[in-house]
């Protein structure tokens, strides 16, 4: 049983500016577009890091200038799993070694690994979410929706642990 109600959620608030996002091409070039234009925070909420959309030479280069441009920049990622990305050499595990001031990955608590959602939060207005459970993905601004998610992720991020093996040790 997933703690997020996914009932409706697409849904809610105000859905004018949705954009309905149908390929892992348009979701990738939208967490771009969404990534450099962000001021302070990047959230990721994942199941395993998601090969697909976030483990490109794009996404890193656009991380990387969010993160020089600005000394206040936060990226934060909850997933349920890194081993297999950091086996395969996934672009945010070298990211997090690299940049461990700014970077944070945790494991997601045992009751939110079973959420079948995943979603990327850009400061307080933007964000790209998909439904696991029907492959749904969209874009939008929609303050209300946003404010949802972002209160599930500071829950979850309070009760997530910190994850050792995508950390440098000195």
């Amino acid at each position: 049983m997933s703690i997020f109600d996914t009932n409706h959620f697409e849904h809610r608030g105000n859905t004018e500016n949705d954009t309905a996002l149908t390929t892992a091409n348009q979701t990738q070039q939208c967490i771009i577009e969404l990534c450099s234009g962000t001021l302070r925070s990047i959230k990721i909420f994942t199941p395993d890091l998601q090969k697909d959309l976030y483990d490109n030479e794009k996404f890193r280069e656009t991380l990387l200038n969010f993160c020089r441009g600005n000394r206040h920049a936060q990226i934060q990622i909850l997933t349920a799993d890194t081993s297999k990305a950091i086996r395969q050499g996934h672009q945010l595990i070298h990211l997090a070694k690299k940049l461990t001031s700014v970077v944070k990955i945790k494991i997601q608590a045992d009751e939110y690994q079973n959420s079948a959602i995943s979603f990327l939060l850009a400061d307080q207005a933007n964000f790209i979410f998909k439904n696991l459970q029907n492959n749904y993905t969209f874009s939008s601004e929609c303050k209300y929706r946003n404010t949802i998610l972002q209160d599930f992720f500071s829950a979850a991020w309070e009760q997530a642990e910190q994850d050792i093996e995508s950390r440098n040790i000195y």
